[in-house]
């Protein structure tokens, strides 16, 4: 897979207070009585994520088939908040549920059988046994990617098992105090960001072993938000001006996203949150000095000659 160049960016529309699923057009998924955030969707198109029901909880959904159903877990006699962060081709649910009269402190979980598991915890030295409370990504071989909080600093964990079992991720030399996860591709590497302070987008293909800082595009800091199954990972940067822009990095080096787009007049494009496997980049900038969402579709081959008008394709995606 080679880096080309970009079409001019495809904007998005606003979803509302609703989450949307795009088959061609906006589509509304509903909600459980209230305000609605989809998190993650699996290869088969089912939605998970969190929607307040009609009592006023919020609870994780699924949604399937044109029906949102959900999950279960937790007591109705407490206070509850859910949050179903990811599903897979098999259709495995994680998340976060909090439940408790006064402590509303997240734990992992999975959502299996109307009904919410805590995961295990994780082994920290020097603390010993330390319960995991977020969790980032699933993919399709059942590894989940997590966190933990001890002391101000942020733990990334992997598990090979559904949180069964953890492993700490080492994380870039010199930055391993803190390691804060972005997302996991289906080989169970991962990209995230290293370091308080000063910090460092990074790649870790083995958590066993220390992770790749991926460098900037001129200034000290960096920060990674996406990774397909090529270890392309996308995220933001600091320039030397301590200007931020999205990035891609392709496994050769950084490159600064605006520079390789197509025609993309009256845009600047500041942050890159994700990446598939086609290459499409998806992420946050301005157009014409108005915020907006993009998505990056790649060209078949780089431009031969300067661009005389706009070149794009909305498929079927509303825009303003």
């Amino acid at each position: 897979m080679s880096l080309d160049f970009y079409r001019t960016p495809v904007e998005f529309s606003a979803p509302g207070r609703h989450a949307r699923l795009f088959e061609g057009l906006p589509h509304d998924i509903g909600s459980l009585g209230g305000e609605t955030i989809a998190r993650g969707i699996g290869p088969d198109g089912n939605v998970v994520g969190r929607s307040v029901n009609r009592s006023g909880r919020q609870r994780a959904f699924r949604y399937s088939a044109g029906v949102m159903r959900d999950l279960g877990g937790g007591s109705t006699n407490v206070l509850l908040q859910e949050d179903a962060i990811a599903t897979n081709y098999w259709g495995d649910v994680v998340g976060v549920e909090s439940a408790g009269s006064t402590n509303l402190t997240p734990t992992a979980v999975r959502y299996q059988d109307g009904g919410a598991y805590r995961m295990a915890s994780a082994v920290l030295s020097p603390f010993g046994f330390v319960k995991v409370e977020h969790v980032v990504d699933l993919n399709d071989s059942r590894m989940v990617l997590g966190a933990l909080t001890v002391g101000g600093n942020i733990t990334t964990l992997v598990s090979n098992n559904l949180g069964y079992q953890w492993t700490v991720l080492k994380g870039v030399p010199g930055l391993s105090f803190s390691t804060f996860p972005a997302a996991m591709n289906r080989l169970g590497h991962v990209t995230g960001t290293a370091g308080q302070g000063v910090v460092r987008a990074f790649l870790s293909r083995d958590p066993t072993l220390d992770a790749i800082d991926l460098g900037t595009l001129g200034g000290s800091d960096s920060f990674g938000e996406g990774i397909n199954s090529y270890d392309w990972v996308v995220g933001a940067s600091a320039l030397a001006t301590t200007e931020l822009r999205a990035f891609v990095h392709d496994g050769t080096g950084m490159f600064d996203l605006n520079s390789r787009v197509w025609n993309g007049t009256g845009w600047l494009l500041l942050e890159a949150t994700g990446v598939n496997d086609s290459g499409v980049i998806v992420g946050n900038g301005f157009k014409n000095g108005v915020p907006h969402a993009f998505m990056l579709l790649p060209m078949a081959r780089s431009p031969l000659t300067p661009p005389c008008q706009i070149v794009g394709n909305t498929g079927g995606i509303a825009t303003r």
